[in-house]
């Protein structure tokens, strides 16, 4: 057994960890011709059953990627509709064993779903009503590699910073410049977290 692995095995550690994070959802390949670059906020949970294995779900929402214009005029004035990309990973992280007390690194993936929703306004007897527009996954999947800083000896507070890459096939309504037909959408999200360990 190598020194590195001895000392992750011995490590206390906590099981439940809650992050939060603010960041960029950045569109790649073919994606780039109908999605843009659009700011993130991630909310996420993990479960450590071990001192190197952790299972996470959470979710990120993208705000304005499809660039959804759509504008009605109501009884209160013009309204401008939006989008909201909204995508939860469901996977799990390995940790790499290190000797050092307050920083870890770990890789990961797993399943994730995105659902793409754009928005205009319509006015009836002065309220408000929605119309949604839905692109939805069909499947996909993301990998992801992060690192953390604990900032107290317990290792009950920390910032960090993840980079996922998420691959999907979506299909659904046309929202903004995203087409009404199936597209295979790429994105390269990178956050900076803060989170809290018990």
């Amino acid at each position: 057994m190598t020194p590195a692995l001895a000392f992750a095995q011995g490590e206390e550690y906590h099981r439940n960890n809650i992050t939060v994070g603010i960041g960029a959802a950045i569109p790649t390949g073919s994606a780039t011709s109908y999605l843009s670059t659009a700011p993130l906020v991630s909310v996420g949970y993990g479960y450590r059953f071990s001192r190197l294995l952790q299972a996470v779900a959470g979710v990120q929402f993208a705000f304005g990627a499809a660039n959804n214009s759509n504008i009605e005029q109501t009884d209160l004035g013009t309204v401008q509709g939006g989008d909201r990309e909204y995508m939860v990973p469901l996977g799990g992280r390995l940790y790499v064993p290190t000797p050092l007390k307050r920083i870890e690194f770990a890789v990961g993936g797993g399943r994730h779903v995105l659902a793409l929703l754009g928005a205009c306004f319509q006015s009836r007897h002065r309220f408000f009503e929605h119309v949604l527009h839905v692109h939805i996954a069909r499947r996909g999947g993301y990998g992801l590699a992060s690192a953390r800083y604990y900032l107290d000896s317990n290792h009950n507070f920390h910032i960090g910073t993840t980079y996922q890459f998420i691959s999907a096939t979506t299909n659904g309504q046309a929202v903004g410049d995203l087409p009404a037909n199936s597209t295979r959408d790429h994105w390269s999200n990178i956050a900076v977290e803060f989170g809290f360990s018990f």
